[in-house]
């Protein structure tokens, strides 16, 4: 059996069940054994000798068996063509379950309904999806600076990505390239012609390395690997938009992008 422990707070968890599983083994014992002393107790005040333990006798107590020579005990009048009928009860192993059943069921309202001692399953999804978040936001922010111009994905379709990156183009790119990406110093964005490429990759080489002869500065020393990839989404998001006054076309004719990591 391998068992695997995401958090130190599973470990505690399984430990404390453990101990309360061998707690409640010990107590079971402990009760049996006092039992069975006020039973000898009593049979010794009353003359009589206590049989000592045997397996069977407890065996055939637990399930209610009746002997087959005692069958006649149990026997009903139904006759089915020579088939005759037992009035057998229920085990008692099973009605002790059952009654056990009736018990939980008891607890476990109270401990959810009444005491809300412990999170019902719809608060429990969104504590484990709360935590899933959480470790997918680390691992973002560990890896935002792994992301190249070889390893950028094609995020366009993703709200949150395109807003953060009209947020960061907003800011720094509107100076050029107007507020709607329609151009002014530097070219129009929403077309399908591009100077130096319009896949996903080419864009974030490009604000990345910038084009210095040409004034387009290199950003990759204020802007993070992550929010370059935002911002190259959001231009690639806004392409066939056709704002007003937008630049005449520059560059060649580029198809829809298809070449990025998705």
């Amino acid at each position: 059996m391998n068992l695997a422990f995401k958090t130190g707070d599973e470990l505690i968890l399984f430990l404390i069940l453990a101990v309360l599983v061998i707690f409640a083994i010990v107590i079971l014992f402990v009760v049996f054994g006092i039992f069975r002393t006020l039973k000898q107790i009593d049979a010794e005040r009353s003359g009589k000798v206590l049989e000592t333990f045997n397996f069977n006798s407890w065996w055939k107590g637990l399930t209610g068996a009746v002997p087959l020579e005692k069958e006649e005990v149990i026997l009903l009048n139904h006759n089915y063509d020579g088939i005759r009928e037992l009035d057998n009860h229920l085990p008692p192993w099973w009605k002790y379950l059952f009654y056990a059943t009736i018990a939980f069921s008891i607890f476990y309202m109270l401990d959810y309904h009444v005491w809300a001692s412990s999170p019902l399953q719809e608060e429990e999804y969104t504590r484990e999806v709360a935590v899933a978040q959480k470790q997918i936001e680390e691992y973002q922010a560990k890896n935002a600076n792994s992301i190249d111009e070889n390893s950028v994905k094609l995020l366009a379709s993703d709200a949150k990505v395109v807003a953060k990156g009209k947020e960061i183009f907003v800011g720094k790119c509107v100076a050029c390239h107007g507020a709607a990406g329609e151009g002014g110093v530097g070219p129009n964005l929403t077309d399908e012609y591009w100077i130096h490429g319009g896949t996903i990759n080419d864009i974030f080489k490009t604000i990345k390395n910038g084009i210095p002869e040409k004034g387009m500065i290199a950003w990759k020393a204020t802007l993070k690997p992550n929010e370059i990839q935002d911002v190259a989404n959001y231009i690639v998001s806004i392409k066939g938009t056709n704002p007003p006054n937008a630049k005449a076309p520059q560059g060649e004719k580029v198809a829809a992008d298809s070449t990025a990591t998705k």
